[in-house]
């Protein structure tokens, strides 16, 4: 009964050895400063693009902020994620545009509305950067 066993066995000890792979994002969309226009989420927020495995991803970051006070050192971060499942970039990106409650969900707010971020945003392969 114990050699019966021992395939199963090793071959669970294989599995847990090997590594565990995260697909990699076939685009990254972002703020593109060579575009010459301001982000309008101002220097705090960020909004990063990503679509991998067919679904887009947008991660809205506020950027980290004091909020202590003399005695005590405080701060605050946050980050919103809205996924689009079955969804390339640019389709999840025109989703954004013709419903403003995904955006004002994603964000916390409706102004700049997504028409002025998407139109700073650039995709690229994610091994090239922006062009």
């Amino acid at each position: 009964m114990k050699n019966a066993i021992a395939p199963y066995l090793a071959a669970t000890f294989l599995l847990t050895l090997s590594p565990i792979t995260k697909a990699e994002p076939t685009q990254i969309c972002q703020y593109d400063p060579t575009l010459g226009v301001p982000n309008p989420l101002g220097m705090r927020n960020y909004l990063t693009i990503t679509e991998e495995d067919g679904d887009t991803t947008f991660v809205f970051e506020q950027f980290p902020a004091e909020i202590g006070d003399d005695e005590i050192s405080v701060t605050f971060a946050a980050t919103h994620r809205m996924t689009f499942y079955e969804t390339g970039v640019e389709e999840a990106r025109s989703l954004m545009l013709q419903h403003p409650y995904y955006y004002s969900n994603l964000t916390g707010y409706q102004d700049p509305g997504f028409d002025l971020v998407n139109a700073v945003i650039t995709c690229s392969p994610p091994d090239t950067g922006l062009k």
